[in-house]
């Protein structure tokens, strides 16, 4: 196990006073958080994710993705893969992350302890370039407790020689995201 810090990230709010009414772009403050990450686990994760994008059916864009959970309430530590699936309609494609933490949760797990993404055709590109869409990181808050001690991870698989990822928390993946109040 590494201990790894979070950083801070901060952004301060900007307002615009404008003819018809003061526009205002909200910032945001995310402490430091210190973290724990059994790095044998998450190569083990990001290999399996690798794996799952050699089998993405992407015969349209050809950006092949997979995804590899592991959940926290799971005694078995089950690793639940997947692969994004193309649909020419589009809006039938579904992404390796949500196929992944779907299958988790149909076995019954509903917290994200790990989630390894791996985009095999952008793994040296800039992050934006392989990081989950909107829809993908609200999925995954569904599945994440950011007041967990141990908080939800993303790692999102590097091409560089020796580089495992970048790591991530909700908050930091999706600052605003929508929560239902329970």
């Amino acid at each position: 196990m590494v201990k790894l810090t979070l950083p801070a990230m901060a952004v301060a709010d900007t307002q615009t006073q404008t003819p018809a009414g003061l526009l205002v772009v909200p910032g945001f403050q995310i402490p430091p958080r210190d973290v724990w990450v059994d790095e044998v686990l998450v190569q083990r994760l990001v290999l399996a994710a690798r794996d799952a994008a050699e089998r993405a059916y992407a015969p349209f864009s050809q950006f092949r993705v997979g995804a590899a959970a592991l959940m926290d309430n799971d005694p078995k530590h089950t690793m639940f893969t997947g692969a994004n699936v193309e649909n020419s309609s589009y809006g039938g494609t579904i992404c390796a992350e949500r196929t992944a933490l779907t299958a988790a949760a149909s076995a019954g797990f509903r917290r994200l302890r790990y989630l390894a993404v791996c985009v095999r055709d952008a793994l040296t590109a800039p992050l934006c370039d392989r990081s989950p869409c909107g829809l993908c990181r609200q999925f995954m808050r569904q599945f994440c407790d950011p007041q967990a001690t141990n908080p939800s991870l993303i790692f999102i698989a590097d091409g560089q020689p020796g580089v495992l990822g970048q790591v991530l928390d909700i908050e930091r993946l999706l600052p605003w995201g929508f929560r239902f109040a329970k």
